[in-house]
């Protein structure tokens, strides 16, 4: 077959923050006022759009990064390490200030709390974020999330529609986009974020049936994550639940969100239907909480979904 009638392979375009994280693992978190003394700590890759372009990556989709660091040597070797994971790097840009910079303190539960530093992230802008749709074709996803500045990220949103992509929106944190919002496909968020995009409070899969009918209106799909529930997609009115794959032990929760909307986006490049891609991006965020960090600690997933399709073969 001549190579110009060969399939064109869909590719995942992630816009969004890149950041240094540094983790620090401790028993009980410090009260106010409070010096404790930290078991380990490490310096690693992080941001939520660099974690969810390298679970892309991990579950085997080509992707591009489009971002912003600073010009100095934690950008620089960020930007290698994004590399070195197999994602593709020319998009990202020198801004001027420091390259973003996380602190993540973990108790022993494996729960987390973080402050970030946006630096070089904090100046992308609109002409940014319109630069993605130079990357875009009709058969490709971006992901977006609600890290960078509403105006960038808005302007890629309506790139990507312009284009014709599937535009998928991880309103993480929870920014105004306006009625691109609508174009999302799907909208991932998680409870607190459904609230405050919605006005409607729910804990459950049951909070959810009852209140499908509204939320069935605010994207053109939706996904849900409820932690230990698993996730719920609403599309076209009906509504199914993905129940969670329990994890042997949690180490560390930091950037299992991320690999969800990463593994996500890649399934749905690769052709799979909404309902099957988040059923194998759950089971893949939840293989991450054994491991301490976030991109960096992400498996192999295409050879983890792999083996779970052989033992439910």
């Amino acid at each position: 077959m001549p190579v110009d009638d060969e399939p064109v392979r869909s590719r995942v375009v992630v816009f969004g923050s890149i950041n240094s994280d540094v983790t620090v693992m401790v028993d009980t978190v410090p009260a106010d006022g409070e010096t404790v003394l930290a078991s380990a700590g490490r310096r690693g890759l992080g941001g939520k759009g660099a974690n969810q372009a390298v679970a892309a990556a991990r579950a085997g989709a080509p992707v591009a990064f489009v971002g912003a660091v600073g010009d100095d040597p934690e950008g620089r070797e960020l930007v290698r390490r994004l590399g070195d994971a197999g994602v593709e790097t020319a998009g990202i840009r020198l801004k001027d200030d420091q390259t973003g910079l996380a602190v993540v303190i973990v108790s022993a539960d494996g729960e987390n709390r973080i402050a970030v530093v946006p630096g070089a992230n904090g100046l992308l802008d609109a002409a940014d974020g319109a630069v993605v749709g130079d990357l875009l074709r009709d058969v490709d996803a971006l992901v977006v999330q609600g890290e960078l500045p509403v105006a960038a990220t808005a302007a890629a949103i309506a790139a990507g529609v312009a284009r014709g992509s599937r535009v998928i929106v991880n309103l993480a944190p929870v920014a105004d986009v306006g009625p691109l919002l609508a174009l999302a496909d799907p909208l991932v968020v998680n409870e607190g974020e459904l609230a405050a995009v919605a006005q409607i409070e729910v804990s459950s899969v049951a909070d959810l049936r009852r209140h499908v009918g509204a939320l069935s209106g605010i994207a053109r799909s939706l996904v849900v994550t409820l932690g230990g529930e698993g996730a719920v997609v609403i599309r076209d009115g009906a509504l199914t639940h993905i129940p969670a794959v329990a994890a042997p032990v949690v180490r560390d929760t930091t950037g299992a969100g991320d690999a969800l909307v990463g593994v996500l986006a890649a399934r749905l490049a690769g052709g799979d239907t909404l309902v099957d891609a988040t059923r194998q991006a759950v089971r893949c965020a939840s293989a991450t909480v054994t491991a301490v960090g976030a991109a960096e600690s992400y498996p192999d997933f295409l050879a983890l979904l792999r083996e779970s399709q052989v033992c439910a073969s």
